[in-house]
C-alpha cells in the first residue's frame, strides 16, 4: 500500500518524535511523485510546518494550511498519499476523532497511526495502518497485517 525506505522511516519517526517532545501528538503527511509510483513516499510536509498552532495535545490543523499543502504539491508535482500522526501508549487504533474527521477525504488515503509518541523507533507491525473507504468508512490493519500494507525496505 505505501513504500518508504528504511532511512527515510527513521527519520520520519525521530522528527515526529522530536515535535511532539514525547508529551503530545505531531503528525506529517506523505507524500508521491504524481508521475511515478504514487505507493513510494519521497517527501514528508510535517503538520505544524504548515500551521505552527497545531499541536496542542492533539492535532487541530487550521484550514489555511492545506491551501499552502495544496502549493507545495502544485510547486513540486507531487501527490498527497496519505498521512501520519502519532498516539501515546501502544494504541493505534483510531480514535472517533480520527475516525470521524479523515485528513484528506478522498477514497484509498491512507492514515498511519504511530505508537509511543514516536518517542523510540518503531516498526511497520506496530504502526496501525488505515484506509479510507469514503462512504463505507475505514479499513483498518495492525500487526502483521499492517507490516503487509506499510513496507519499509533499505531502498523503497
Amino acid at each position: 500500500m505505501l513504500r518508504i525506505s528504511r532511512s527515510d522511516w527513521g527519520r520520519l519517526i525521530e522528527e515526529l518524535g522530536r515535535r511532539g517532545g514525547g508529551t503530545r501528538e505531531a503528525g506529517a503527511f506523505l507524500l508521491a511523485d504524481q508521475t511515478r509510483d504514487r505507493r513510494r513516499v519521497t517527501r514528508v510536509v510535517y503538520l505544524d510546518d504548515l500551521d505552527p498552532a497545531c499541536l496542542n495535545g492533539g492535532i487541530h490543523l487550521d484550514g489555511h494550511a492545506y491551501s499552502r499543502l495544496w502549493d507545495i504539491c502544485e510547486n513540486e508535482h507531487i501527490v498527497v498519499v496519505g498521512d501520519v500522526h502519532t498516539h501515546p501508549g501502544t494504541g493505534v487504533r483510531q480514535s472517533c476523532i480520527d475516525r470521524d474527521n479523515p485528513m484528506i477525504a478522498q477514497d484509498g488515503h491512507v492514515a498511519l497511526i504511530v505508537p509511543a509518541l514516536a518517542t523510540r523507533p518503531v516498526r511497520a507491525c506496530e504502526v496501525g495502518v488505515h484506509r479510507y473507504d469514503g462512504i463505507g468508512g475505514w479499513t483498518t490493519w495492525t500487526g502483521w497485517q499492517a507490516a503487509r500494507c506499510l513496507f519499509i525496505r533499505r531502498r523503497a
